[in-house]
């Protein structure tokens, strides 16, 4: 049984579950990532820069 689940090990991911460790040290959290390891799909792919996607 886990207290947290959090779907996908991209940047977003990663950062919500350091975050939760943070408030929640001693929760138990799942992240789920169907990729062979983090940041492989979108966030290894983006090009670093912030738009407004137009």
């Amino acid at each position: 049984m886990y207290d947290f689940v959090i779907a996908g090990g991209g940047i977003i991911g990663m950062s919500t579950a350091m975050q939760l460790i943070d408030v929640y040290p001693d929760a138990r959290i799942a992240l789920l990532e169907k990729e062979s390891g983090p940041a492989c799909h979108q966030t290894g792919h983006n090009s670093g820069v912030i738009h407004a996607g137009v």
